[in-house]
């Protein structure tokens, strides 16, 4: 009896003992490595729910009996909570069945004001479907219309043209050089309110990268706001930067003391090249006007145009151009509403955080105008705010808005991976650094990018999402 009583108690200690070492193991990670599997419809302490609920469907069972529930519009994002901070890396699989968008990716949420991700590849079916011949090799995809090369290796050794190669989520090493560039030393302004982030790239040849930056902290959002612009060379070195400290105010009461300010950055004796100049700088820095000798400028992506409340009484828009031939336009606030031209066709922006589309059928270079500021502008493209700064130093890209066939190149060299077949689900691996991802109230942000699947009327079904936190 007294044997038994002794077994007792020491299972009763054991149990808290237990309990307490295995929450410890779980904080610690001894093994290097937290996984979790959610499926749709379950309640996860870690893994939220597709939102917003109105591009999602009600989460059904399928005919084998499996949770799904289909995304029906872009973008879908789920939130994910991380019970500790000190992880290096965040491997996510993917299941999902996809029978018509042309491409799909999952993005991570890297800076906000704009929110900006870091996005990978789940299924690209462009490439997938292709009929052309197919190599794979560490982790990249080569497509050729008629096979000339033996492996990846040797097209990388030796690379055809840029203009016959198209590329997706990778970059084709082969060094852009406009023939028949002379420099000048005429100055060109940009006369266009910049509002926050943006990127460009210029051509640089036997000149001083000479770019003079004419802002406004505009105060509107709380914290400080450091002006940082770097530049980069063709092999991502940076090689020259300029800064500029916050204002001093760090409130968020719009004040706009100090006006107008200046910042000059340059660079001499670069090599002839292209080189990418990265605006790293809060939403509450407005660049209104941009002053440089430099004859070659394409912002990338994203443009945001802001308004010119606290600069002029009476604000402008902007005129930009560009050969993308689907841009997503936005405004935020009830007074960007407005109806832009675009050669000759008009879009109305009617409403505020509404996304509209504005697509063009013919080749060239198209011509944009806006009448007010306010409007962000994203597309997987370029804009010159000139015809004559406008130049093409990057390969055409793979996009959902065309097929291979009417980009009219030779090849496609992608970093892809295809999906692979687990029953009825593909499923798709995408890693993230977790240190790059933004994180609040111990909380990543993680989207599906899936353009044009409501134009389609097509849906994208998730059955599972797998996390694995590793440590390293």
């Amino acid at each position: 009896m007294k044997f038994l009583t002794r077994i007792i108690q020491l299972f009763i200690v054991a149990i808290p003992i237990g309990i307490m070492c295995w929450l410890l193991s779980q904080w610690i990670v001894p093994s290097g490595g937290f996984f979790v599997s959610h499926v749709v419809g379950e309640d996860s302490p870690f893994v939220d729910a597709l939102q917003p609920e109105i591009r999602v469907a009600d989460v059904e069972k399928s005919n084998a009996g499996e949770s799904v529930q289909a995304i029906l519009e872009d973008p879908v994002f789920f939130f994910v909570h991380p019970h500790r901070d000190f992880f290096d890396e965040v491997v996510i699989d993917v299941w999902f069945q996809n029978e018509t968008v042309p491409i799909v990716e999952l993005g991570g949420l890297v800076r906000t004001n704009p929110d900006v991700y870091s996005l990978f590849p789940l299924h690209n079916r462009l490439i997938d479907e292709s009929t052309w011949s197919r190599m794979d090799e560490g982790g990249l995809v080569l497509l050729q219309k008629e096979k000339t090369y033996d492996s990846i290796s040797s097209f990388l050794a030796d690379p055809p043209a840029q203009d016959a190669v198209a590329v997706y989520r990778t970059e084709l090493d082969v060094s852009y050089r406009l023939e028949g560039y002379v420099p000048t030393q005429e100055l060109q302004q940009i006369d266009v309110s910049l509002r926050g982030h943006h990127e460009f790239k210029t051509y640089i040849k036997n000149e001083v990268l000479d770019f003079t930056f004419y802002y406004m902290d505009m105060n509107r959002d709380e914290g400080a706001d450091v002006v940082q612009i770097t530049v980069f060379n063709e092999a991502g070195q940076p090689v020259a930067e300029a800064r500029a400290a916050d204002d001093g105010n760090i409130q968020d009461d719009s004040s706009v003391d100090q006006g107008l300010k200046e910042l000059h950055l340059t660079a001499y004796g670069l090599p002839e090249g292209v080189y990418k100049v990265v605006m790293n700088v809060p939403r509450d820095i407005f660049f209104r006007k941009i002053v440089t000798p430099q004859q070659k400028i394409v912002f990338l992506n994203t443009v945001f145009i802001g308004d010119e409340v606290g600069f002029k009484d009476s604000g402008t828009g902007g005129t930009f151009y560009t050969q993308s031939k689907r841009l997503r336009l936005q405004t935020r606030h009830a007074e960007g509403v407005q109806t832009l031209v675009a050669g000759s066709q008009t879009l109305e922006i009617q409403e505020p955080y509404v996304w509209y589309v504005l697509s063009f059928a013919g080749e060239g270079l198209e011509k944009v105008t806006l009448p007010k500021g306010d409007v962000e502008i994203v597309t997987e493209g370029t804009y010159s705010f000139s015809p004559s700064q406008y130049f093409n130093p990057d390969p055409v890209s793979l996009n959902s808005y065309t097929t291979i066939e009417q980009l009219g190149v030779s090849y496609v060299l992608a970093k892809y991976e295809s999906p692979r077949k687990e029953g009825n689900w593909l499923v798709a691996r995408v890693r993230f650094i977790a240190w790059d991802l933004y994180q609040e109230s111990q909380t990543w942000k993680f989207s599906f990018s899936t353009p044009l699947i409501k134009e389609l009327d097509a849906s994208l079904l998730i059955h599972q999402i797998d996390i694995l936190f590793n440590q390293y």
